[in-house]
């Protein structure tokens, strides 16, 4: 479904704070439109899926009769109404440093109710922090909103609620759900009484449970020491924790709205303060068949079955506490979401088909216990010449090198690839997709394989599985879908607790009382993948080996458990275990409201995982893998909830800095370098269960610095960040390049080449025992001992049937042949300018040069580039290159300390706070303001070249620019500029006709952007064998 894009512009807060004034003792933002433009982040995007907060603040604006545009469209309304701050490199650094604490104190202004004013280009308005949704906090992004819509926004989001001492940290959380991305789904009666339900959690305990926890040093502080502890524990588990129900005849309603057809079976779901997983069941047939004819919800309210149609949990309601203590009821909920206009989003759904691999990665990978020969052999070929198939062993890796072979080798799979596009039939359009047409060209003539644009998809492809290769994406059977609770015993919770009166029902009710699958069991239905007695399960991020977890598989056909297919076998794109196992805990706390779990069935991975479990007899199916043979849970401890006020702008400053200034990327790093030594079998053993004991431990406070937010309380990490620390590991060390490579390098480091050469070179690989540590090396042999196919490329007539006639070129209008050229080459010229100005200015080029200075004055904690840009950028270009032809005339570079001031003085008088950094000349740092000034010249320069549409350019030319400034917001430049090319085309020959005179002028390579619709008749049909 079409979706509309906003135009949201995203600040740099460090450049923000370069503005800052300090006027009565604390710091005022008052920002002109130049400086606004300054602080705009270099590399955002500014652009935002639609969601529910953008549609609650346009209601405001427009009103209430309000209805957003449903074409693809890049919206500018809110453009100077909402903004998104970028906080990173604020809270998340030490404010032991008076310039970083002098920082900070500015970021706590920003909260201030005074606000910031900043103009976007209609005038100067004040801007009051306000929500951010789950990824923004994790990318420490915060949204700013006008001051004028702040109050009406605030109370149609909290939806009339009163809310005044609460958990900020929940508060934030829910509020940030209106920011989350989705499709809005309209006019489907959600508000009709008695349709949306919300019933209690079942709870179950699982008693005397092996988990490793942590336990504090019995500080009171805000910061404390922990350390591991083992125990037996008895645990409370919240079953169906975020996910609820939808009826079978309203979910087609649901998905009919969202996407024309009815073929998707879960949805995940934003409401006001509701967020989870919605599974389609039919409950209705369920219950009244049960004898239950009523659903009695939270608040003790009856509810005719056949009028309930979503049945949420408790744990899905966010806003229930709220709810109550403002006196409001269910039925109030509802009168405000009408009259707010609020609406159902969806924010995905399941697919439509299961699928039979999935992907590892190598944290799965570095926990597993394998064993050289099952991750692979060393007697095996470093690459391949024939099939990995034609092996008959199994091997870890045989699926990923398969594939590799596959589309660089293997002829017959590289054409197939294509054809099977033919078997697709879209259910959006009757049209053939591009795909399709491609597919049927080259069935034609098989000779098109060798044509870049089908040569060029296979190539990407075996390269992109031969980075995942290096990187620990290992292609295995299995599947990755939702997880889930017995669905089953859902339907048994809501069944009267009363014996019914017929018969009929009286049996049901006992079936459906007696049917559950085995606790150390999951049920995947349709699991299309081969698979054995058990599956492993597996959820990022995995830390620890404690995070994985084995279940026999469980077959509902060969266990003829009717009812359950009846019930549950459309759901194939869920997993469903039992609380009793405690399944969501141990896979790192994962809950039902969306989560995704891998089902491994590769037998190799299988088995290497239960060598971790303590089996006390031989492994049966359904029997063996219990909480107590299974390794201990990493549990987190809970800590008491810390109480705001939601209106004291101080306490909200501190909730978001405690959530900006996370260290959970670094505990994780941290976690990983540990885990690689604690998990590989050939490690030293007091080495191993030391660093098994810190990964454990680790994992731990990875959750609690996540719940610190909530809590207040903050782990103490020195000692495994800063002192207790172990080498990087090789594989991580490659990592790490690859990381790099996606950025600019400075003119005088090595190239991204040369640094994989020395990586390479300088590693003994044969001495390397670590599965994972290898394959980094295994991954570049496999390339370099496979090698390609290399199809001959075909000649005109080869292709095209008018190519086969002698003289054919002579027989085109010259008149048209020429006009098509001019077209042509407009056409390429425009695409050209466009990439030009799509280029951004990734990395000032003197930006390097500028940190490693920092760096080596112990100043890069002090001075952020960011900040010093966007001082510098204030001054206008003229005034630019006139500093810089003075450096030049004055020799900067051997100026005296005195002079230095002088100069600085009269050049740049407004920056003498910068004094003492431009003047320190060690370590080469006479080039810092040079460098600074440099970057901002060539910014200028390339701005004034950035003009998309310039005097002279041609009417064709001009006509396919507009189209590509007028494009739908999701329509890349590559289909509007052909598809307004094309139009132009058919006004001078038909496009049939057309492709021989693109064929005649040296430009085959355009046919497939510009005529691929028109080629079939001009292609010249072969048979295969040909």
């Amino acid at each position: 479904m079409p979706q509309a894009r906003y135009r949201i512009f995203e600040l740099s807060a460090r450049a923000v704070m370069s503005c800052a004034v300090q006027e009565d003792g604390q710091y005022r933002f008052v920002l002109d439109r130049a400086s606004t433009e300054r602080c705009k982040s270099r590399t955002a995007l500014h652009e935002q899926d639609s969601n529910a907060l953008f549609f609650q603040i346009m209601c405001v604006l427009h009103g209430d009769s309000f209805d957003e545009p449903r074409e693809d469209n890049l919206l500018t309304g809110l453009s100077d109404v909402i903004f998104y701050m970028d906080f990173s490199g604020i809270f998340d650094r030490s404010s032991l440093r008076d310039i970083q604490r002098l920082r900070q104190e500015k970021a706590r202004d920003v909260f201030r109710p005074e606000g910031v004013y900043l103009d976007f280009g209609s005038g100067q308005h004040r801007y009051l922090a306000f929500e951010r949704s789950g990824s923004m906090s994790r990318q420490a992004k915060l949204s700013f909103l006008r001051e004028d819509v702040y109050h009406q926004v605030r109370r149609r989001i909290q939806m009339d609620m009163e809310i005044g001492d609460c958990q900020l940290s929940k508060l934030y959380a829910y509020n940030g759900l209106m920011l989350s991305g989705g499709v809005r789904v309209d006019g489907i009666g959600i508000d009709r009484p008695h349709r949306v339900v919300v019933i209690d959690n079942p709870t179950r305990e699982a008693y005397n449970v092996p988990v490793i926890t942590v336990e504090d040093d019995g500080s009171s502080g805000s910061t404390r020491r922990y350390h591991r502890v083992e125990r037996r524990e008895e645990i409370t588990v919240t079953c169906f924790d975020g996910e609820g129900l939808i009826s079978k005849e309203y979910a087609k309603v649901v998905d009919r709205a969202f996407c024309g057809e009815a073929i998707h079976t879960s949805f995940q779901i934003r409401l006001p303060y509701i967020k989870g997983m919605l599974h389609q069941v039919d409950f209705h047939d369920f219950l009244l068949n049960c004898g239950t004819e009523t659903i009695v919800d939270l608040w003790g309210v009856v509810h005719p079955v056949r009028e309930v149609d979503i049945i949420l949990t408790k744990s899905m309601f966010k806003g229930c506490g709220w709810l109550k203590d403002s006196g409001m009821t269910w039925e109030d909920y509802w009168s405000v979401f009408r009259r707010c206009r609020h609406a159902l989003y969806i924010t995905n759904v399941s697919k439509e088909k299961p699928r039979t691999l999935t992907d590892l990665n190598y944290q799965f990978l570095n926990t597993a216990s394998i064993r050289e020969d099952e991750f692979r052999p060393r007697d095996l070929p470093d690459g391949w010449d024939h099939s990995p198939e034609e092996e008959g062993r199994n091997w870890l890796t045989k699926q990923t090198e398969l594939a590799y072979y596959n589309f660089r080798a293997n002829r017959a799979f590289r054409r197939d690839y294509f054809l099977q596009a033919l078997e697709c039939r879209s259910l959006f359009s009757r049209r053939r997709s591009r795909e399709q047409l491609m597919a049927a060209l080259l069935k034609k003539n098989p000779r098109l394989i060798a044509e870049p644009v089908y040569r060029n998809v296979l190539d990407g492809k075996a390269k992109q599985i031969l980075k995942h290769y290096a990187l620990g994406r290992l292609i295995v059977a299995g599947d990755n879908r939702y997880l889930s609770g017995d669905l089953l015993d859902l339907l048994a919770f809501l069944v009267e607790n009363r014996i019914p009166d017929t018969k009929r029902q009286k049996n049901y009710y006992l079936a459906a009382m007696l049917d559950r699958f085995p606790s150390s069991s999951f049920y995947a239905p349709g699991a299309a993948y081969a698979h054995g007695d058990a599956c492993t399960l597996l959820r990022n991020p995995h830390i620890a080996r404690n995070e994985e977890l084995q279940l026999s598989f469980f077959d509902a056909k060969e266990e003829r458990k009717q009812m359950r297919r009846h019930y549950f076998g459309h759901l194939t794109d869920v997993v469903m275990v039992s609380a009793d196992m405690l399944a969501a805990e141990r896979l790192g706390g994962a809950d039902y409201d969306g989560d995704m779990v891998k089902t491994i069935a590769d037998p190799i991975l299988n088995a290497c995982v239960r060598r971790n479990y303590h089996l006390y007899q031989a492994y049966q199916k359904h029997r063996s893998l219990t909480n107590y043979e299974n390794i201990p849970l990493l549990m987190i401890p809970s800590a008491e909830p810390l109480i705001r006020n939601a209106n004291d702008w101080e306490a909200r400053f501190e909730t978001v800095r405690s959530t900006f200034s996370s260290r959970v990327g670094q505990i994780c790093n941290a976690a990983l370098n540990r885990s690689i030594i604690a998990y590989n079998e050939n490690s030293d053993g007091e080495e191993r269960r030391r660093c098994r004991e810190e990964t454990e431990l680790l994992a731990i406070l990875t959750g609690l610095e996540i719940d610190s937010a909530k809590s207040g309380i903050r782990p103490e990490l020195d000692e495994y960040l800063n002192h207790r620390t172990v080498p990087r590991t090789p594989f991580l060390q490659y990592k790490r390049l690859v990381e790099q490579a996606e950025t600019r390098r400075a003119w005088y480091e090595p190239t991204h080449a040369q640094r994989l050469k020395k990586f390479f070179e300088e590693i003994d690989w044969e001495a390397v025992d670590s599965n994972l540590e290898r394959l980094p090396y295994l991954a570049r042999q496999l390339e370099r001992h496979t090698p390609a196919v290399k199809d001959r490329p075909a000649g005109d007539s080869e292709l095209f049937s008018f190519a086969r006639r002698p003289g054919w070129k002579e027989g085109l209008d010259r008149d048209i042949l020429n006009r098509v050229a001019v077209l042509l080459k407009d056409y390429e010229s425009c695409l050209s300018r466009i990439r030009a100005c799509r280029a951004e200015f990734k990395q000032k080029r003197s930006r390097c040069d500028v940190e490693r200075t920092l760096w080596s004055w112990g100043l890069e904690d002090s001075w952020y580039t960011d900040e010093l840009y966007a001082q510098l950028s204030a001054l206008p270009p003229e005034r630019v290159s006139e500093i810089l032809d003075a450096l030049r005339q004055e020799k900067w570079q051997f100026l005296g300390e005195e002079a230095r001031e002088q100069f600085l003085l009269a050049w740049l008088p407004e920056f003498q706070p910068l004094f003492d950094l431009f003047s320190d000349f060690r370590c080469g740092g006479y080039r810092v303001l040079g460098d600074l000034l440099c970057d901002i010249h060539e910014e200028h320069e390339a701005q004034a070249r950035k003009q998309l549409s310039r005097p002279g350019d041609s009417p064709a030319f001009a006509d396919m620019m507009g189209a590509y400034l007028q494009r739908q917001s999701s329509q890349g430049y590559r289909e509007a500029v052909p598809a307004q090319c094309r139009k132009q085309l058919d006004q001078i020959v038909k496009p049939v006709t057309a492709v021989r005179y693109v064929v005649a002028l040296g430009k085959r390579h355009l046919l497939w952007d510009l005529l691929l619709d028109a080629l079939e008749p001009n292609i010249l049909e072969v048979h295969h064998a040909e």
